[in-house]
């Protein structure tokens, strides 16, 4: 993948595996006769996509999905984040600042979603160090810096270059600002909202790309991600109710990374004790097909390699340490119990595995 720039914007060449839609063509796309078919400034499109597939084109030369508002600073303070913590303050600054500007800061956002993005190779640290979490009733901060991270994890699995990967992990860090125009007491626990409630709560995929979109040269597809993030590929999602071929390949990675830490995080009941992975997992497998199935199948197989190891609790309230993780059944295992006997969950009729003892 070559780079340049045009005017302090970065270009990037991309091939036509990891082109998406909302991109924007940073030079014109020729035939062999010198014919021009696509210009420069042109935003891809689905249809595009395919067009340049069928005219065999290997790929394309398209501004970068994220732009770095000031280039010239200081190098100390382009890694301004060194744990996990850190990110968490930054985006609750962020988010206060929203509120009463309107306005995202967007270097921030930015800083802070390439610095998760480079720093989120340590798998197996990174996940443990995510839901190391103190109780609180505000899971929004902690929920955008985990949905960055785990989404950025899930392109480098799907082996996305590395602009993408940025572009994703800003993605996912975004995905929920809008909540910062929500009440404050419709972000406590969403699934226990009234219908009337959640009506307002689900706004928040609106708002957010209403902020996003003011931003001067953000990518479409980025703010797609925003937008889609709650669409399901049969339609049960909203706001658009769009099916499969209509919601943007970002917008379906953050989708798996949403879902699955809404069970870690916001829909945790007990943040002491409670943290089951297994059951996240669990969930994300049973709702594979409202999902994209190439790309959950991908999150689960990865993240059952961590999940070996844990001391549990079963749901009959026997305690063990899972020997084996079942990457079919994640809530299951093969448990070897605190008084030695081993036991396969899958031929364990009415038992799975409740949550990790911390």
């Amino acid at each position: 993948m070559s780079e340049t720039s045009d005017d302090n914007r970065k270009i990037i060449e991309q091939s036509i595996e990891f082109l998406v839609p909302g991109m924007e063509l940073a030079r014109d796309i020729c035939s062999t006769d010198g014919k021009i078919l696509f210009s420069k400034n042109s935003i891809i499109a689905q249809h595009n996509i395919q067009k340049l597939i069928n005219w065999k084109i290997p790929s394309v030369f398209v501004y970068a999905e994220v732009t770095t508002v000031n280039p010239i600073t200081d190098p100390k303070l382009q890694k301004f984040l060194n744990t996990y913590n850190q990110s968490v303050t930054v985006v609750q600054k962020a988010f206060e600042d929203i509120a009463s500007t309107q306005e995202i800061p967007i270097e921030t956002f930015t800083e802070t979603a390439n610095d998760i993005a480079a720093n989120v190779t340590e798998a197996g640290n990174i996940i443990d160090r995510l839901y190391n979490l103190p109780p609180c009733d505000d899971y929004t901060m902690y929920h955008s810096v985990n949905v960055s991270a785990i989404s950025a994890l899930i392109a480098i699995w799907l082996n996305y270059p590395s602009e993408s990967v940025n572009a994703i992990s800003l993605a996912g860090l975004l995905h929920d600002v809008g909540k910062a125009l929500l009440l404050p007491e419709l972000l406590n626990r969403p699934y226990k909202l009234s219908p009337a409630n959640y009506e307002q709560y689900m706004k928040h995929v609106a708002y957010g790309y209403e902020l996003a979109s003011k931003i001067p040269n953000i990518s479409q597809s980025i703010t797609t991600a925003v937008f889609q993030h709650h669409e399901r590929r049969d339609g049960s999602g909203y706001p658009g109710g769009i099916t499969d071929f209509y919601i943007h390949p970002y917008s379906k990675i953050v989708a798996i990374a949403d879902l699955y830490d809404e069970e870690m995080t916001i829909n945790r009941e007990d943040p002491q004790t409670m943290l089951s992975p297994y059951s996240s997992l669990q969930n994300l497998h049973d709702q594979v097909y409202r999902l994209d199935p190439k790309i959950c199948i991908t999150f689960i197989d990865n993240m059952i390699n961590f999940l070996s190891g844990n001391r549990v609790a079963l749901t009959d309230g026997r305690l063990g340490r899972v020997i084996m993780a079942n990457k079919e059944h994640p809530s299951w295992g093969i448990i070897q119990l605190d008084n030695g006997d081993v036991i396969d969950l899958a031929e364990t009729s009415g038992v799975s595995i409740h949550y990790i003892l911390r």
